[in-house]
C-alpha cells in the first residue's frame, strides 16, 4: 500500500537512496540552463550573485548552475541528500548544501536572491507556501524557473517500433507494477495534467523541449531503483523480486544488447517541462 501523505517529505532520507540518487540521476543538461539563464539575463544584468536551487537532491541541478553566479546554495529537507551533494568530487567552491524548506527559506534574505530553481522537486512543495517564499527571497525581476522531466526512458535512435515496446515496458514497470507503492502525491500529480504557471505576470511554460543525452543501461537501472515507489516496494518486501534486474534484462532484449550494462551505451530521452517567471520590478 501507499504511504500516507504525511510521510512523503521525508522518504529520501535514507543514506542508500541518497547515494542511489548521486549515481542514477542525470544531471540536468546545459541547455535547460541556458534557456533559463537567457530568460534572466533579458532584465536582470550581471552579476547573478545568488542562486537557490530548492529540493536539490545530491546537487544534479545545482552543480550545472555554477559556473553563472557567485554562489549557488542547493537545499533540501534530507540531511542524507545534502550530504551525498557535500561529498561530491565535482562540487565547485562557489556551491554549497544546506537542509531547508522549500517553504521556509531562512538563511535567504528579502530580496537577495537572483534566481529560484526547482528541478524535479516541485511535486513535493505546498506550492502556495513556496511561491510565497520565494517572492520574498528574491530581487526584483529576479526569476523562478521549475522544470521537471517527464518520463525518462531509453531509446534506439531511429527505430520507433523498438521505442514503443521500451516505452511501454517502462510504463508497465512505473505505473502498474510499482503502483501500490507509489505515494499519494505522486498518484494525485499523475492523475491529471498539471497545469501549473508561476504566479507572475511575465511568465513562460513550454511543454514542448525533448533532450537526447548518453547513458547506459546500469545507470538507467540505478535510476529506476531511485523511483519513491521502488524504494517503498523495497521496504514494503524486503528479499522480494529484484524488479529493476527483470526491467534491465527486458530492455536488453527488446534494445538488442549483449555483454554487460555497465558497457552498454544508450541514449535516454528526457522529456521537459520547464516553466519560468519573472518578479516584478516596481
Amino acid at each position: 500500500m501507499a504511504l500516507p501523505a504525511a510521510e512523503t517529505t521525508h522518504q529520501f532520507e535514507g543514506k542508500n537512496h541518497a547515494d542511489l540518487y548521486l549515481e542514477g540521476r542525470p544531471e540536468w543538461p546545459q541547455e535547460i540552463i541556458q534557456r533559463v539563464m537567457q530568460y534572466l539575463l533579458l532584465k536582470k544584468l550581471p552579476p547573478q550573485t545568488l542562486a537557490l536551487d530548492v529540493g536539490c537532491g545530491s546537487g544534479q541541478n545545482t552543480i550545472p548552475l555554477a559556473p553563472h553566479f557567485e554562489r549557488v546554495v542547493g537545499v533540501d529537507v534530507s540531511k542524507a541528500q545534502t550530504e551525498a551533494g557535500r561529498r561530491r568530487t565535482d562540487k565547485p567552491t562557489n556551491v554549497e548544501f544546506q537542509v531547508g524548506s522549500a517553504e521556509d527559506l531562512l538563511f535567504a534574505d528579502d530580496n537577495s536572491v537572483d534566481l529560484v530553481t526547482c528541478a524535479t522537486s516541485f511535486h513535493w512543495f505546498d506550492k502556495d507556501a513556496f511561491f510565497k517564499e520565494a517572492d520574498r527571497v528574491l530581487k526584483p525581476s529576479g526569476c523562478i524557473a521549475i522544470y521537471w522531466y517527464n518520463k525518462i526512458h531509453p531509446c534506439v535512435e531511429g527505430d520507433e517500433g523498438k521505442n514503443e515496446k521500451i516505452r511501454q515496458t517502462v510504463i508497465e514497470m512505473d505505473s502498474v507494477t510499482l503502483r501500490p507503492y507509489t505515494t499519494d502525491t505522486v498518484k494525485s500529480l499523475e492523475s491529471k495534467p498539471d497545469e501549473t504557471r508561476i504566479p507572475y505576470e511575465d511568465n513562460i511554460r513550454d511543454d514542448t523541449i525533448e533532450l537526447l543525452v548518453d547513458s547506459t543501461l546500469a545507470l538507467y537501472v540505478k535510476y529506476v531503483r531511485s523511483w519513491a515507489g521502488y524504494q517503498h516496494y523495497t521496504r514494503q518486501i524486503p528479499g522480494g523480486q529484484d524488479l529493476a534486474k527483470d526491467l534491465q534484462d527486458k530492455l536488453m532484449d527488446i534494445m538488442g544488447l549483449d555483454g554487460s550494462p555497465e558497457g552498454a551505451n544508450i541514449k535516454l530521452k528526457l522529456p521537459v517541462t520547464l516553466l519560468l517567471g519573472r518578479k516584478p520590478n516596481p
